[in-house]
């Protein structure tokens, strides 16, 4: 490998402009050939994108393991390691999974279960409100609550239908079923040729620029890879702990939780989503326990999301991402906003480690073009927030 960073080539031709114009030309044309390629695949490439994030979370074991075994004898090991963990996925979570949203559904879907929530509402509400400042706000809710009471499962049934064809358009049948008999194969080579990979990309790069583009390479795979793992360590750890908050809370007396286990996997979902992840979480969780338990246990929930929200905020993002993206949360939400505009939900999902990689990226070509060395422009690179 050492061999082809130190080559050298031919000197390029001096005094031939137009050569350099027709190799910048062309690597633009290629460039823009593939770029049009990919979009007009659109969801056809979904199973390979999710065979690259795969790529990223088996990729350090199968390092770890290939220095001890044959390269090829530890892809097979953690193949057999994540098909183990998928199947118990299968046999424990889905069954009763599926149960909970047949009964949740069900309960939605029956409007004497938001008469009783309702009338459980106002119960509280004579109680613990002040008489002086219950005419106003019963003058209020008296307008408000019937239009809540009559759309609100129309409006959850809506908004179920939305997901399940965003899901839909984003897993066609045609492409999940490519995908589950293809992608296997094509994440092996990947994973038995990502050293190899390297050499091959020497060969095609100019030594002039290969330590740049290995820097640049080196820039986008610390903030994706680090970001990919992170979020999906979090969304584990707060799918755990808020299942075992919420069966731990369902054991007090006076306190109802249901639907744990089909909340406990919608927080750790919504986690993946950056800065508004923990409140698409926490939304769910406290309306279902209002509904089952009353506002006792929906106010109990609340304060479990929101301790669970300040350890992750203070003690597991600084450690499980770190400074992986290191972006403002001010900035993060505009470029949150920007990339859900363009690209959609999966720009939402993709915003922040896009923008930490472009950050890196314009700075890294800023000092370059400042006169630093390869060497210096990437180590001068600070973490600082955007």
């Amino acid at each position: 490998m050492a061999r082809w960073m130190t080559q050298t080539s031919p000197p390029l031709a001096e005094g031939v402009p137009w050569m350099l114009i027709a190799r910048a030309g062309l690597v633009g044309a290629s460039l823009a050939v593939v770029m049009g390629l990919v979009a007009a695949a659109g969801s056809a490439l979904t199973p390979f994108v999710i065979g690259l994030v795969l790529a990223y979370l088996l990729l350090p074991p199968v390092n770890a393991l290939s220095r001890r075994l044959p390269r090829w004898l530890a892809i097979i090991l953690v193949y057999l390691a994540a098909l183990a963990v998928f199947v118990s996925f299968i046999l424990l979570v889905v069954p009763p999974l599926v149960a909970q949203v047949q009964r949740l559904v069900t309960a939605i879907s029956q409007p004497q279960q938001w008469s009783a929530i309702v009338a459980e509402l106002v119960r509280w509400y004579e109680q613990a409100v002040p008489p002086a400042l219950q005419a106003p706000i019963t003058n209020f809710l008296s307008n408000l609550l019937p239009a809540l009471q009559s759309n609100l499962a129309d409006v959850l049934q809506a908004l179920g239908r939305f997901a399940l064809n965003q899901v839909l358009g984003l897993f066609s049948v045609l492409s999940f079923v490519f995908g589950l008999f293809v992608v296997p194969i094509w994440l092996f080579y990947v994973l038995l040729d990502a050293r190899r990979g390297r050499v091959v990309v020497n060969r095609l790069l100019h030594y002039r620029i290969r330590t740049d583009f290995w820097n640049a390479w080196h820039l986008v795979d610390r903030s994706l890879s680090a970001y990919i793992r992170g979020q999906l360590t979090l969304g584990i750890i707060i799918g755990v702990s808020s299942g075992l908050g919420m069966a731990a809370l369902d054991l007090i007396p006076g306190i109802e939780v249901d639907y744990i286990l089909l909340l406990a996997i919608w927080a750790g979902i919504a986690e993946l989503v950056p800065m508004i992840g923990a409140i698409l979480g926490a939304i769910p969780a406290t309306l279902v326990a209002l509904a089952v338990g009353g506002p006792i246990s929906a106010a109990t929930v609340l304060v479990l999301f929101t301790v669970i929200q300040f350890l992750e905020n203070n003690v597991l993002v600084p450690r499980v991402i770190g400074e992986s993206v290191g972006i403002h949360p001010a900035v993060l939400l505009v470029v949150i906003v920007i990339a859900s505009q363009v690209i959609g939900f999966l720009g939402v999902l993709i915003a922040a480690p896009i923008a930490a990689i472009a950050r890196d990226l314009y700075l890294y070509a800023y000092r370059r073009l400042s006169g630093k060395t390869p060497s210096e422009a990437l180590h001068s690179l600070s973490r600082t927030k955007m």
